[in-house]
């Protein structure tokens, strides 16, 4: 096993440079109007692949959002992969700051006050400091603040050595098409959370044999473990890497083995290695077994090893089975490329329909739009259409539900909308029963055909809201409301675990990338592995539907 080494991670993009240093900002309480323009320069920025010619001609500045000083910091990192002015912050930033503002509901000013009066520099501390009751009388504090606190560091402590996939999946695959070329001879594959496209995960998985005549170098067995090593320290890995060696006869037994959860192993009667040696294929091994081959990803409750008896599997969305994509914010709102860009690289991307959704009015932390802004961008889209004749554009709204379940905008403008997609962006600590209400006359309004996002939860950072999700699919199913799978892999929300009652009351869903910039649209592939995961058929999935069909379901009157 290798781990990473590195003291701290380098941001790997303008965007990601600027929005850390937006957010050591924060923390040292710098000028508001310093924070928010480096942050809009970061939107701005997002996505974008001309910065580097930019930087080398000086160009950047013809940028919204760059000025001078912004662009002096760009060139910088741009040019000579450093910044002077990150590295100053960081080490102005005492460590105690910054471990105490990583816990949600603490900001900069609550932090230090915590550090002064307390003396407090770090989570063990403050754990220590809750349950002895320190912050019952602290100023801006007391027992409510305490108790969130105590609840906050529980569940940052059981995230601890996980990360979410979308940090490791293309470091993986690139570790596995650089092996593979370097050692030809070498069997390899990755295996474990990793293969099943789980969410998130402790550490990438291989499995790896040499060919018979081989299978006692050494030698060769030691340099394959130094180039693991080698790319774990300079490529940034952010998690543990496991390689485990096995005979050539046992690698497909291994490999199914390893691949499997406890769950999936026990449903397949927990095969005995003897019958499995020598295989050339887990085809073979599943065929042994009197079943079609699972996809690895689904290798998860045991419920998929009955479908796979029952020849049902080939009934789940295709890996290549999404003709469009709804939920993509554009310029207007909070996202970085205009309409028109947003289009054109769905098109090249070879969807068939793209749906625009920008925030709605009361995201006004989002610039959502206001009542005035929607007549220009309905003629925009009539206008890119026009551009565009073999994507079909459909007109839409990310709709905030207000806190008691009404959208956001009168019902006379949110007919004028091809979809509604009901969001909740606001008030999460509700109790169950007034939030499972809230979102409850959301799905029922006439104009929601999509609920996004629909727990609101952020991988290894934000529990999903207390709600009856049951009860939520079930009322989805009955108004004709698609309960969104958010493809955004910080979200990935609805959870894929949901898949059973989705299917028992046959609510459709929609995979949607929740894009923000043009590199979003492709995060549609976790989205993807999750559906594949829940076993959702391909029927229940609405954008795996033609231009006509999805035309014919958004007009339900």
């Amino acid at each position: 096993m290798w781990e990473d080494r590195s003291m701290k991670e380098s941001p790997t993009t303008a965007s990601d440079l600027l929005s850390e240093i937006q957010g050591l900002l924060e923390l040292s309480g710098e000028n508001p109007f310093r924070i928010r323009a480096f942050e809009k320069a970061a939107k701005a920025l997002s996505g974008r692949e001309d910065l580097l010619e930019r930087a080398k001609h000086g160009t950047l500045q013809e940028l919204p959002g760059v000025g001078k000083g912004i662009e002096e910091i760009l060139v910088e990192f741009l040019l000579h992969g450093k910044c002077s002015a990150l590295e100053e912050l960081r080490k102005s930033i005492s460590p105690a700051l910054f471990e105490l503002t990583q816990i949600p509901g603490l900001g900069p000013k609550k932090a230090k006050h915590l550090i002064e009066e307390l003396g407090i520099s770090s989570r063990g501390e403050l754990e220590y400091a809750c349950k002895e009751n320190r912050l019952l009388r602290l100023k801006g504090f007391g027992e409510k603040a305490q108790k969130k606190i105590l609840e906050a560091l529980a569940l940052r402590a059981s995230y601890e050595g996980y990360r979410k996939l979308s940090d490791v999946w293309e470091v993986a695959e690139s570790l596995y098409r650089e092996v593979s070329s370097k050692f030809p001879r070498l069997q390899i594959s990755e295996t474990g959370s990793l293969r099943r496209r789980s969410e998130v995960l402790q550490s990438l998985e291989f499995i790896a044999t040499l060919p018979a005549d081989l299978e006692n170098d050494l030698d060769l067995r030691a340099r394959v473990e130094k180039y693991f090593s080698d790319f774990c320290e300079t490529q940034n890995v952010l998690c543990p890497i496991q390689l485990k060696w096995v005979e050539p006869s046992e690698f497909v037994y291994e490999w199914v083995k390893t691949t499997a959860t406890d769950s999936h192993w026990e449903a397949l009667g927990a095969p005995e290695r003897a019958r499995f040696l020598d295989l050339e294929s887990e085809d073979l091994f599943y065929a042994k077994l009197g079943m079609e081959w699972i996809p690895p990803e689904t290798r998860e409750t045991g419920e998929e090893v009955g479908l796979a008896r029952s020849g049902g599997l080939g009934q789940l969305l295709p890996w290549n089975g999404i003709r469009g994509v709804f939920h993509n914010h554009t310029a207007k709102s909070d996202g970085s490329a205009t309409l028109e860009e947003v289009v054109s690289r769905a098109e090249e991307l070879g969807m068939e329909y793209i749906g625009i959704s920008d925030h709605s009015q009361s995201a006004f932390y989002a610039q959502g739009l206001k009542e005035e802004d929607l007549e220009a961008q309905y003629a925009e889209v009539q206008e890119v259409q026009a551009r565009h004749p073999k994507i079909r554009i459909f007109w839409g709204i990310e709709s905030d539900i207000l806190a008691d379940g009404s959208l956001d905008y009168p019902s006379k403008i949110l007919k004028r909308f091809d979809f509604v997609i009901a969001s909740i962006h606001s008030r999460f600590n509700m109790d169950r029963e007034t939030m499972t209400e809230r979102i409850l006359n959301a799905v029922r309004h006439p104009a929601t055909r999509f609920l996004g996002h629909p727990t609101g939860r952020l991988l290894l950072g934000r529990k999903g809201y207390d709600l009856d999700m049951e009860a939520v699919i079930q009322e989805a199913a009955r108004c004709d409301v698609a309960v969104e799978l958010n493809s955004n892999p910080n979200r990935l929300d609805i959870d894929w675990r949901w898949g059973p009652v989705m299917r028992k009351y046959q609510t459709l869903t929609s995979i949607n990338p929740d894009a923000h910039d043009l590199a979003g649209l492709e995060d549609t592939r976790y989205g993807i592995a999750m559906a594949r995961k829940a076993l959702l058929p391909v029927g229940q999935v609405l954008n795996s539907k033609s231009v006509q069909e999805v035309e014919k379901w958004l007009r339900r009157q």
